[in-house]
């Protein structure tokens, strides 16, 4: 008995202790090495308000920057007065209405981008060239010599503004602006954040996918296997909820620091993009940690359930008669199983697993794991359990042997007896 309560312990501590970073490899194995869930979890930023205006802003200024339009605007006018032979008081007129002439295009400009950036092509580029990043991205931090960044890079992630202002410019032709043919090819971008170490973000990749497929499991294994060695079940399940409440608690905690000195690191013109992309890239992540959390917080309820306290033992055996009243009413209106739900009785504990694995499936089938889908999974767990309990029937008491009569053997007769 000594020996299994070591052992369970062992098991239970170096479950939790691996539980974060099972957390962590399972999310850089799909969520970061799967292109379609990466490009699914960052095409909705096309669609973000924050992002959109950064994006507006950003290539507005380039065009400005490019083209000078308060200088292309007065050169224009000078042109326009110098070839009709204006006099000095009409090209000063001239020359005053430059500015306003030069607002008024870079406020088309700036409407002509916003329309761009958020336009369903807009979406569409941005989804293929966050796909093109993610397959760039996953062979820098592998180590492929196919992959178009260096690893020297101060970790620096950016947008590239050139397909962007290349809309642009086709949009502003369409609409007559003058010189809108004029803006050159731009090779430039802005950054959305800072990502540091990036070495140490291609060690910590590369052991994660590696061990990313098989840790989840190991730890599950281990986990189940102290409740397995256990001699209190109930006991163990109680510790390891609240445990494993503790571990996913403090880890989800982390993560909302983390995007708090993200955003605070980047300074407030980036702040809001780069929440946005934070929230996207550890979406996943997040999701499963306040899961896992739903988890403990479900199992240390279980197995407070299931322990020796007096009051909760009173509530079993009230429930038990609730059940047993259930079943009697069900036997009265003819609705019995016969023999299956007595065989139903005889194996119920296996039967029991089963339901509540069955249970599982929606939730573990449909990644990430999801508090919601956590609660509706132990909703039907616990549907299933009920329904068990009143579809099965306690078999009948077997008959007791009625006793056997054995005859009275009769008196022998002494000798004395005989010689009388």
């Amino acid at each position: 008995m000594r020996g299994r309560r070591i052992a369970a312990g062992a098991l239970a501590t170096l479950g939790l202790l691996l539980l974060p970073g099972a957390v962590m490899a399972h999310w850089a194995t799909v969520q970061l090495v799967e292109t379609e869930r990466f490009v699914a979890a960052l095409a909705p930023l096309a669609d973000d308000p924050a992002v959109q205006d950064r994006i507006i802003v950003e290539v507005t200024a380039l065009v400005d920057e490019q083209i000078d339009i308060s200088g292309v605007t007065a050169d224009l006018l000078g042109g326009l007065g110098e070839a009709l032979e204006l006099g000095d008081r009409a090209r000063d007129a001239l020359d005053l209405v430059s500015e306003p002439i030069a607002a008024g295009v870079r406020a088309l400009v700036a409407d002509v981008v916003g329309e761009v950036v958020r336009s369903p092509a807009f979406s569409s580029a941005w989804a293929s060239s966050v796909e093109v990043l993610h397959a760039q991205g996953i062979r820098l931090l592998s180590g492929s010599p196919d992959s178009l960044l260096a690893l020297d890079r101060d970790g620096t992630l950016r947008l590239p503004l050139g397909p962007v202002v290349a809309d642009v410019r086709t949009a502003l032709v369409a609409q007559g602006v003058p010189f809108a043919s004029a803006i050159p090819d731009i090779d430039r971008s802005i950054v959305i954040a800072e990502v540091p170490n990036l070495a140490l973000a291609r060690v910590v990749f590369q052991v994660g996918v590696t061990v990313g497929a098989w840790l989840p499991w190991i730890t599950a294994g281990l986990i189940i296997g102290a409740l397995m060695l256990a001699p209190r079940r109930p006991a163990m399940l109680r510790t390891l909820g609240v445990l494993a409440a503790v571990v996913t608690g403090l880890l989800a905690l982390g993560f909302a620091l983390g995007r708090t000195v993200l955003t605070a690191y980047v300074g407030p013109d980036s702040s809001a993009i780069a929440g946005a992309v934070y929230d996207a890239v550890l979406g996943y992540a997040t999701s499963t940690i306040l899961a896992l959390l739903v988890v403990a917080v479900i199992a240390g309820l279980v197995g407070w359930w299931l322990g020796a306290s007096p009051t909760v033992t009173r509530w079993r055996t009230a429930l038990a008669s609730q059940f047993a009243a259930a079943r009697a009413a069900r036997d009265r209106s003819g609705f019995g199983l016969g023999g299956f739900g007595v065989l139903l009785h005889r194996h119920r504990e296996p039967v029991r697993y089963a339901l509540l694995a069955l249970a599982a499936v929606p939730a573990l089938v449909n990644p990430p794991l999801s508090p919601l889908s956590v609660l509706a999974s132990a909703a039907l767990g616990a549907g299933l359990l009920v329904l068990l309990e009143v579809l099965m029937s306690e078999p009948e008491p077997e008959p007791e042997p009625e006793p056997v009569m054995v005859p009275p053997k009769p008196a022998r007769r002494t000798p004395a007896a005989k010689a009388g």
